[in-house]
């Protein structure tokens, strides 16, 4: 089940009530002054956990956190095995995902996925059918776009996510519909890995995680289909490369997860989300 993380309140709101009505021995639903927590995450969605845990142990002095990074798919897996409490992740979980881990999925918001080049590239905007030309290998040289080759050196370097990254994902359904990406893609197992390939390989072209690139000195975003890639443009639904986060825990959350994601809902909670996600559901 998906849902919005500003409707889990009532829901909360409503076990409070009847835990009124319950024994006096039973517990209430709030967290234990020392509790920890083992949050999974996405590689694109990292900062977004450790901002949100961060906000929350300032609320709750006592908390203490554990942070295990894969991808979207491997993280949804783990979370079925029990090896996290909750985990942030950046794709849709499919239905069986979400059976098979007795899970709940709230979504957070959206993030934008950005294609990166060098600065030194005069490359600004791009449409998708290029972008797909390129990642296919159909355009392997900066010249076939009339460009001047960045850094002197004409080759196109393809980079790509692996398969179960959820902007890999983005990048199939949104740009590649279908096609091949090129035999002669590097693999960059994390959005820092690309970062860091693109701002010293003047030739090549990623993406990264919006939240990521965090206004990367060192590499530019461009342009799609006439959107500019901004903050403000994911918000409004112009730009066109979005992966949507979401926070997965147990149908049945013990009272401490109760109390993070009721956190999540509130003021400081969306407050610390919005610092990293570009666009967050209406409260």
């Amino acid at each position: 089940m998906t849902i919005h993380i500003t409707r889990v309140l009532a829901i909360i709101s409503l076990i409070l009530l009847l835990s009124l009505f319950a024994p006096a021995c039973r517990a209430t639903p709030t967290p234990l002054p020392n509790v920890h927590f083992r949050i999974g995450s996405a590689d694109s969605t990292q900062y977004i956990a450790r901002e949100a845990a961060a906000a929350y142990r300032r609320a709750h002095p006592g908390a203490t956190f554990d942070f295990f990074t894969t991808n979207s798919t491997m993280s949804l897996r783990q979370f079925a095995f029990g090896q996290y409490d909750l985990t942030f992740v950046e794709r849709n979980p499919r239905a069986d995902e979400l059976e098979r881990a007795r899970a709940t999925a709230f979504e957070l918001g959206r993030d934008g996925v950005y294609v990166i080049v060098h600065p030194s590239n005069p490359l600004q905007h791009i449409t998708r059918d290029d972008l797909r030309k390129i990642l296919s290998g159909e355009i392997y040289r900066w010249s076939q776009l009339n460009l001047e080759p960045p850094g002197g050196q004409d080759s196109i370097q393809v980079l790509v996510r692996e398969d179960g990254s959820g902007m890999r994902a983005v990048i199939e359904e949104k740009i590649m519909r279908g096609a091949r990406t090129t035999p002669t893609a590097l693999l960059q197992p994390t959005n820092l890995d690309m970062l860091d390939y693109v701002s010293e390989h003047p030739n090549s072209i990623g993406y990264v995680a919006a939240n990521i690139w965090d206004n990367n000195a060192h590499t530019r975003p461009l342009g799609i289909d006439g959107s500019t890639p901004a903050r403000e443009s994911i918000a409004a639904g112009t730009y066109p490369l979005v992966q949507t986060v979401f926070l997965i825990v147990p149908q049945t959350p013990n009272p401490n997860v109760n109390s993070f994601v009721e956190f999540l809902a509130s003021d400081d909670g969306r407050a610390a989300l919005y610092r990293r996600i570009s666009a967050l559901p209406p409260k």
